[in-house]
Order: C-alpha cells, then sequence, then structure tokens
C-alpha cells in the first residue's frame, strides 16, 4: 500500500500554518519539528518508567506522531517538494523495530534536519527527512498504528482548533457554531436564547445575581484569603451557555433541566456535571490569573484546551470544537475585567447571536432634597 494520501495531508496542512508569511518560516518549522521529535520520545519515556499506570499512552503517542508530521510535511512541501511526491509513492513499511531505537534515530534524523536548514544545505537536507520520514514510519509501526491514522487524527485536532474558515472576516458566524443541544427540547427545558442579568455587588465583597428583578442562586463571595473578584465567576457559565450551548450550572440556577428525559436529566443536567463544569472554570481561573485575566489576550495554550478536553470526556461538551472554548473564555474574561472594575454590571446574553454585551451598573439618582 503506498502514500498517496500524503499529498492531499500536505495540501490541508498548508492551509493550517499560521508561519507561512514569517520570515523565518523554514526556522520555525524545524524548530517545531524538533520540538514535536522530542516530544514523541518523552511519552516513549514516561510509557517505559510507568509501565502500565500510564494513561492512554497511544492516544498521547498518536497525538504527537500527529503533529511531528505536520511539521515535517511542511517542511517537505516548502523546501522539497519532490521528495514529497516520491514518499507518496514509496510502499508502507511492513516492518517492525524495537520503538527505543526507532525513536532515537527520529531524533537523530531531526538533528540533521535542523542543521540543513541552517547551513542551506539542500543534499543534507533530503537525506534528513528522508530518515525522518523512515523513523516516523518504524515509531508508528511499532506501537500498531499507521501515519495516515495519525496524520487523520491531527487534521480534525487543527481544524477544532484553527478552522480554515476562520480567516474570513464575518467569522464567526452564528451557523459556525456547533448545534444548540437542547435544539429539539421543550422550550422550558431550552437554556433561555435571550437574557439580561444583572451582577449586583454588596457589602462584605458579596455579589448577587438577578434576573426579571428575582434573585438567582446564593450570594457569592472569592473564598480565598487574597481576593481575586472569583465572586463574579457565574459570567462564565453563562459565556460557557452562549458560546457552547452548554452549562449544567446555569441549567439548576434558572430551572430549565431536560426533566423529559431522565438520562439527559441525570447524566448531562446533573449534579456531577454541575461539579465538572464548576472544576473546569476553577482550573481555567488559576491559569487566568497568571496572564492579567487574559487581557488583550487573542487565544488561550493549548495545553489549557487540552485539560479542559479531559475533564468533559463523556459529556455532551466534548463534541464541541477547541474554538468555542477559546471564545468561550477569552469572552467571558472579558466581561469578566468590566465587572471587577466597574463593581458590578449588567450582562445581555443572545444564544441565537453568540454574543454577550456588558453594561455598566444603573447607579439610582439621588433623590432631590424638598424645597421649604
Amino acid at each position: 500500500m503506498k502514500h498517496r494520501w500524503l499529498l492531499d495531508y500536505a495540501k490541508e496542512a498548508r492551509a493550517s500554518d499560521l508561519f507561512a508569511n514569517d520570515p523565518e518560516h523554514a526556522r520555525l518549522l524545524a524548530v517545531g519539528l524538533f520540538g514535536e521529535a522530542g516530544s514523541v520520545l518523552a511519552e516513549i519515556k514516561k510509557r517505559r518508567r510507568e509501565e502500565g499506570v500510564y494513561p492512554d499512552y497511544l492516544g498521547a503517542l498518536g497525538e504527537e506522531l500527529g503533529d511531528c508530521l505536520w511539521y515535517f510535511v511542511r517542511l517537505c512541501d516548502e523546501r522539497d517538494r519532490p521528495l514529497l511526491r516520491a514518499l507518496a509513492q514509496q510502499p508502507a513499511l511492513a516492518t517492525r523495530q524495537p520503538v527505543l531505537r526507532s525513536a532515537l534515530r527520529l531524533g537523530a534524523a531531526v538533528g540533521r534536519v535542523v542543521l540543513a536548514i541552517e547551513s542551506n544545505d539542500a543534499m543534507l537536507l533530503r537525506e534528513g527527512l528522508t530518515d525522518v520520514w523512515r523513523s516516523l514510519e518504524r515509531v508508528a509501526a511499532s506501537a500498531g498504528m499507521t501515519l495516515r491514522g495519525a496524520a487523520d487524527a491531527n487534521l480534525y485536532k487543527t481544524q477544532a482548533r484553527w478552522p480554515i474558515e476562520s480567516t474570513r472576516r464575518d467569522w464567526p458566524r452564528p451557523t459556525d457554531y456547533y448545534p444548540l443541544f437542547d435544539a429539539k427540547e421543550l422550550r422550558e427545558e431550552q437554556l433561555p436564547r435571550e437574557l439580561e442579568i444583572e451582577f449586583i455587588e454588596r457589602a462584605k465583597d458579596q455579589v448577587i445575581l438577578r434576573c426579571n428583578g428575582i434573585n438567582v442562586g446564593s450570594r457569592l463571595t472569592d473564598n480565598i484569603t487574597d481576593s481575586d473578584h472569583y465572586r463574579y465567576h457565574d459570567i462564565f457559565h453563562l459565556s460557557y451557555a452562549v458560546f457552547l450551548g452548554w452549562s449544567p450550572v446555569i441549567r439548576a440556577l434558572l430551572r430549565c433541566k431536560r426533566k423529559r428525559n431522565r438520562q439527559l436529566d441525570e447524566n448531562e443536567d446533573g449534579a456531577r456535571a454541575g461539579i465538572i463544569e464548576e472544576a473546569v472554570s476553577a482550573v481555567i481561573f488559576a491559569r487566568a490569573k497568571k496572564k492579567q485575566f487574559f487581557k488583550d489576550a487573542s487565544q488561550v495554550d493549548y495545553d489549557l484546551l487540552k485539560s479542559i478536553a479531559e475533564f468533559v470526556r463523556g459529556y455532551e461538551v466534548a463534541a464541541v470544537p477547541a474554538w468555542q472554548w477559546e471564545r468561550a473564555i477569552l469572552e467571558g474574561f472579558r466581561v469578566f475585567r468590566q465587572l471587577r472594575a466597574n463593581r458590578g454590571g449588567h450582562v445581555t446574553l443572545s444564544l441565537t447571536d453568540r454574543t454577550i454585551l456588558y453594561h455598566k451598573p444603573r447607579r439610582k439618582r439621588p433623590r432631590p432634597t424638598p424645597k421649604r
């Protein structure tokens, strides 16, 4: 069997290359290849060190192989496209070799590629890239997987994180989002499509949520010695509802659980799902505190998004692509910073338009002094 899929994969990888316009393009690709090859070696080392207790070794190794393959293909596509076409016509490697030996050969081959890029040596680059390809094949074969499988998974991950459509000027439109999970439920069991929530800060740094003139939930404080304004964290749950179509916490607060469907009520809208959501919010908040609450940030680091995916695995929201999580996080913290700065305010939400708008607190006008 030949690797004819390789050219199609190269085309897809080309469309997702965020370094394409960088003057140091080739060097960045070489650095990326070097780093991902190191990650492949690290997974093999962890497997040997932790033996049977290492979680999802094949999944982790497959992901790192896919990332390594992406950088390899991009380098070939930019610096030696004839080699890429030649590799696509070669038969797949059928023999297995010890994985550690194959991994070390991969590391050595990548080192030669980096040297070739830096010295601008075309012959050394072709030799190095050819060795990288063979080593990738051997590592994949030793784990009982194929490079095509790793490539397919990599494309899925890349599209979920950096969709090709995101280059549009009007990105994202409401139709670009994953469909709302409760679209076919009764209206009273849907998350409200349009909503206004008021955040009121009272004495002793307490925050009250009000919806349609009614208090919602309990009064919240920071629950930590050093104040960090976590008392406003319900804005994150509201942001999840808007940009993910998911929030067991908001369903509980607004009493719109999907009671008609027992499985959804217990498994997706139940207490455990709510605890998971609170845990996700706490983990993201801990990261955000180190990053000025994502002030001026245009993206979230992928390791955080991967951690979130681990938390929500097995729940309906796991189907939502990573870019929506990123948008939910950044938009949630944009409004959080405004709530913190103004000590409260009004938030208008639309699940239809997928928007959150912030409005400053409505200050009461002082009563006029009666004339004597």
